[in-house]
């Protein structure tokens, strides 16, 4: 008999604890939350599992940095931690930027509760509940409870005896700001300070773009375009916070200069009467065609209890479906100091993180995402292999993050889309293939600049999409070991089109701009070799892919290893949409058979991949170059068996002043991935618990806010690489949609796992390893299971 009890779950609508719960049994959702009776199924082992995994701290922390992230959607998120008596919120949103195309924060919001003493010792405790999708701070008989509808944060406070709130709104950009003097800019703005209203309900604080700038402008056309073919994004573009509390009085605001965290600014208070229960929502807002005056009337009506518990209901169901999507739960019955246990934890933390942009509008950034904080002097130290502490070179606010004016650095925001395919977030996918839809009218342009077909997208491009990092008057980027390197187009394009086969993604706006990457890359390097030659190809009839750059590895390159996979596996995909017109077909058939074989040759006796055909200067040693053709590309590695071995012995003859950079794990790098798609089994378990168990050198209480590592606090593509890479070791599909699934490749028999994970042909694989068995296996479809390949000593169910 399974017995719930349930006498503890509820109280006012929200969910307590819950007990005595067996393993595999279902329920519907009126057991917590009876009003969503019909919405909402549970499976109560996901619940478990998300439950051991939840983050629980019964200390205050030092300062911003030893904050927890809460999640909402649509880019919205905060950061959350108890110091000095209070509840300290960082707002921050992904569309957040301002007329420079920097990211900032959106303010602090302190909340100091009368007669509580949230410092106390056995008292405090700070939950972050992952089901659910909130945090609960509790501390004697007060309990307050934060969570995201979308973009409206609700801060709910309870107690058993009635007590004052102070909730304090403050910014540190209260002022004008002198810009700084930018490479794409040229020149230097100055920033008007954000705007403040303030009434007896209301607290609202926004930052407002001057229409299209003349500095833009300018910019658009120093890299040889018109403005008209760039994205306008930043023009107009408001963002802010409403802030409205229910109260039966409207109290007084009062205004001061403050000195919070590593910032001063100015602060507006407001004093709430004693009572039992006090309700705050803050709506978070950021966008082009944002009006402040809705947002107010919006999160006024917030306020109402029905409203109330309707987003609840809501919100709770998009949480279900969200974890239903997908799991990974590893050693989930062990000690929390268990490594296996920590990746697992990990895995899931950093998945909620990424959570906060459901829908957005915009990728989130590699740097920090939203969940940046300031940079406390001497705390934060260098690539967590560095004793020495980072300098901001002057005073931190919030809104800081190294590489800030870099933008969106392609090889590094890949990290933030490839997760998302094995675990089946479509929504979390989305911004970053339509960052590359959206510009393309200007990748067009760039591409006509240089006589060639299709699109072509510099390595380093802000929010617009210009080269924003020391731009050249023809579009690219002046640094010579990124001038010619333009292959994340094709590995994004490469993302989509996998979308397209494992989840189902419609591509349909997408496929113009996918085709273009291979157009260009066609078409440009044909001229090249025509002005050099006098011929378009080769003598052996191949396309000659030179001047290029391998990654930022490989300058003055021919035939770079991961263009020529990349192009390949485009081509190949693009040729299986059933929707090409025929002159599309036979263009993209010709493409292909141009397309150079692999760089290869002899290393230590061995034969071995090669990083380009030929390579003029080398300049980044941390780049695993080779092994772009084991993955993301697979064309060598496990899915490929006969290829097993030149995998390997590519790695292993990587010549060692090179390996002693590239073959480390932190920030970026791929290498356990690298590891799983050599059937490294121990390799891949140890560079995992590196990786995901972020035990080594933690720079922040949270134990998922990795780095800095090459970059910035919270390190996005630090974590996006891990989850990837406990992803390949649990499952290597072939990239297509009939192709075989190696299931547990690299996967270490002493790590019990449960999973839930995605591959090509809308496929869906659920198993469970315990004991070292292959003890559950379930093929979504039926037919998928005859290509399913059980790797190394696990025995089938």
């Amino acid at each position: 008999m399974v017995r719930i009890d349930t006498s503890e779950w509820t109280r006012s609508g929200i969910p307590l604890e819950r007990t005595s719960i067996e393993r595999g049994c279902e329920f519907w959702s009126k057991t917590l939350w009876p009003e969503a009776a019909t919405q909402t199924k549970w499976t109560c082992t996901t619940v478990i599992d998300l439950e051991r995994y939840n983050v629980i701290w019964t200390t205050p922390s030092n300062d911003s940095l030893d904050s927890m992230p809460l999640s909402g959607r649509n880019g919205a998120g905060a950061n959350v931690w108890i110091q000095d008596g209070s509840i300290w919120i960082y707002l921050a949103h992904s569309g957040a930027y301002d007329e420079e195309a920097r990211l900032l924060k959106l303010g602090c919001v302190r909340i100091t509760p009368g007669g509580v003493d949230l410092c106390s010792a056995g008292e405090l405790r700070q939950e972050l509940r992952l089901a659910e999708g909130t945090i609960v701070v509790s501390a004697g008989d007060f309990r307050a409870t934060l969570w995201f509808a979308g973009e409206l944060l609700y801060v709910e406070t309870e107690s058993e005896c009635a007590c004052p709130l102070d909730v304090a709104f403050g910014t540190w950009r209260d002022r004008a700001r002198t810009g700084l003097s930018l490479d794409m800019w040229n020149t230097s703005q100055t920033l008007s300070p954000d705007e403040v209203e303030v009434d007896g309900q209301t607290i609202c604080c926004w930052h407002r773009n001057a229409a299209y700038s003349h500095a833009f402008s300018t910019a658009a056309r120093k890299q040889g375009f018109e403005p008209s073919v760039v994205p306008d994004v930043i023009g107009n573009r408001t963002f802010g916070v409403a802030i409205s509390i229910a109260s039966p009085e409207r109290a007084a605001v009062d205004c001061g200069r403050v000195q919070w965290q590593a910032w001063d600014g100015t602060a507006w208070t407001r004093r709430l009467a004693s009572l039992r229960r006090h309700v705050i929502a803050i709506r978070l807002v950021a966008g082009r065609s944002v009006d402040i005056a809705s947002c107010v009337g919006e999160v006024r009506a917030a306020l109402d209890s029905s409203a109330i518990e309707s987003a609840r209901i809501a919100e709770r169901a998009r949480w279900d479906e969200f974890w239903n999507r997908s799991h990974v739960f590893i050693n989930s019955n062990a000690s929390e100091r268990d490594p296996g246990f920590r990746v697992g934890q990990n895995y899931q933390l950093f998945r909620y993180m990424l959570a906060c942009n459901r829908d957005g509008e915009l990728p989130l950034l590699f740097n920090g995402g939203i969940f940046t904080v300031d940079n406390h002097v001497g705390r934060i130290m260098g690539n967590n292999n560095d004793e020495l502490p980072i300098d901001t070179r002057g005073p931190s606010t919030p809104d800081f993050r190294r590489w800030m004016f870099c933008g969106f650095m392609s090889q590094n925001q890949r990290w933030l889309g490839w997760p998302t395919l094995a675990a089946g977030d479509v929504d979390l996918l989305a911004p970053s293939l339509r960052f590359y839809r959206e510009r393309s009218m200007l990748a067009a342009a760039r591409a006509r600049i240089h006589g060639a077909e299709g699109v072509v997208y510099p390595e380093p491009m802000n929010v617009c999409g210009l080269c924003c990092v020391h731009p050249r008057p023809d579009g690219l980027c002046g640094a010579e070991h990124l001038t010619f390197h333009f292959s994340m187009m094709l590995e994004h394009a490469w993302m989509g089109l996998l979308a397209n086969e494992t989840l189902g993604v419609d591509i349909d706006r997408d496929v113009g701009w996918m085709i273009g990457t291979v157009l260009f890359y066609d078409s440009f390097y044909r001229d090249q070799a025509r002005l050099r030659t006098g011929s378009e190809l080769g003598p052996d009839g191949k396309l000659v892919i030179y001047p290029a750059n391998g990654l930022e590895y490989a300058v003055d390159a021919t035939d770079p290893i991961e263009v020529v996979a990349g192009l390949r596996r485009v081509t190949e995909a693009l040729l299986r949409l059933p929707d090409l017109s025929t002159s599309q077909r036979v263009r993209l058939h010709a493409i292909l058979v141009a397309v150079p074989a692999l760089p290869m040759g002899e290393r230590e006796g061995k034969r071995s991949l090669l990083p380009a055909r030929t390579v003029g200067k080398v300049y980044n040693r941390w780049e695993p170059i080779e092994h772009y053709a084991a993955w993301p590309y697979r064309l060598v590695g496990v899915t490929q068996p006969e290829t097993l071995q030149l995998a390997r012995d590519t790695w292993d003859t990587i010549p060692s002043e090179r390996a002693i950079l590239c073959k480390q794990d932190y920030s970026w790098m791929a290498n356990v991935v690298n590891m799983a798609a050599c059937g490294w089994t121990d390799e891949a378990k140890r560079r995992a618990i590196y990786k995901l168990g972020n035990v080594d050198a933690p720079q922040s209480r949270f134990p998922a806010f990795f780095g800095p590592g090459h970059d910035w606090l919270p390190d996005h593509n630090w974590g996006g690489a891990g989850m990837t890479g406990i992803q390949e070791m649990l499952l290597a599909p072939e990239p297509r949609p009939d192709g075989k699934l190696y299931l547990l490749p690299a996967w270490p028999r002493e790590w019990d796992v449960r999973f839930k994970l995605h591959a090509p042909g809308q496929t869906i694989i659920e198993a469970e390893v315990h004991s070292g068995k292959l003890k559950s296996l379930v093929v979504t479809p039926e037919i998928r299971m005859k290509d399913v390949v059980v790797c190394g000593p696990f025995t089938g169910p």
